[in-house]
């Protein structure tokens, strides 16, 4: 997919992961020794991407050393750094500039499984080209998270009507879907026009530039923001007890033997790129 980049934000500090993101990047930690931004990569590939923009900061330099140009993985990286961190929104807006075409965002700390939803979120905005098509996923709680409601929804799509960010309980009551929460879960494709949208969005919750902020601001614009529920698992290491469940989740969905050949032969093909690139 040619027409399609990547923008990965992973210049946050990561306090809930403290002490651990004290020391090292919070997509570094390692599941099933192969860390978060590895797996975060592998699902922008399975959705067809290549090239990707990553957002750094202060003190990641273990994930540049881990990822390099991505040549490893048959990607290509380019670095954007972010030098104040003001938000998801912002960290976003870095791209403006470098991507004038559409783009797939994933949160450096999350993952989807099976990773190839990725490509069905990405080949669905393609057909409908809203401004904005998130995935979303099914909740109970929706304490922690931007929660959208469906104008219309049929086979798991559909248009937004509504979104909140980390709404309250009194706030939540309207946000229902066919009696369901639908919390976003960190996975985007956008259309460049959205960093028009973000450079509006004045700073919100936490004094952040949230990109929901952003996505509300242009729906009451008349712009359309389409919804794609995941159908798999989504993953992420934001916080110690969502660390837990991802490595529980994947060692029980996870043939481990073939896991760790597959880590063996990664291995192996790093090793041959340094020596290569060493001559």
């Amino acid at each position: 997919m040619d027409d399609i980049v990547g923008l990965i934000p992973a210049a946050g500090v990561g306090k809930r992961l403290y002490p651990f993101s004290r020391a090292v990047p919070k997509e570094m930690y390692p599941i099933l020794g192969k860390a978060v931004i590895e797996h975060n990569l592998e699902n922008l590939k399975a959705g067809g991407v290549e090239r990707v923009y990553m957002i750094v900061g202060f003190q990641k330099g273990a994930l540049m050393d881990y990822v390099g140009d991505g040549s490893f993985l048959g990607m290509n990286i380019i670095y954007l750094y972010q030098m104040k961190r003001r938000g998801l929104g912002h960290g976003i807006l870095q791209g403006k500039g470098w991507i004038d075409k559409t783009f797939v965002t994933l949160l450096g700390d999350s993952f989807i499984e099976p990773k190839e939803e990725m490509r069905e979120l990405i080949e669905y905005h393609k057909k409908e080209r809203p401004l904005a098509t998130v995935m979303v996923f099914e909740v109970d709680d929706v304490s922690g998270y931007g929660v959208a409601k469906f104008k219309n929804f049929g086979k798991g799509t559909g248009e937004i009507e509504k979104m909140v960010e980390k709404p309250s309980k009194e706030q939540a009551k309207s946000l229902k879907t066919n009696g369901k929460f639908f919390a976003l879960c960190g996975a985007y494709v956008f259309e460049p026009g959205i960093f028009d949208y973000l450079n509006k969005t004045p700073p919100g919750l936490n004094k952040e530039i949230q990109i929901t902020d952003a996505m509300i601001l242009a729906m009451k614009n008349g712009e359309r923001i389409n919804g794609f529920v995941l159908k798999g698992k989504y993953l992420d290491i934001g916080k110690w007890h969502t660390v837990k469940e991802t490595e529980r989740f994947l060692r029980e969905a996870v043939d481990i033997d073939k896991h760790y050949e597959e880590r063996e032969r990664m291995m192996e093909t790093v090793r041959k790129h340094e020596e290569e690139n060493e001559r």
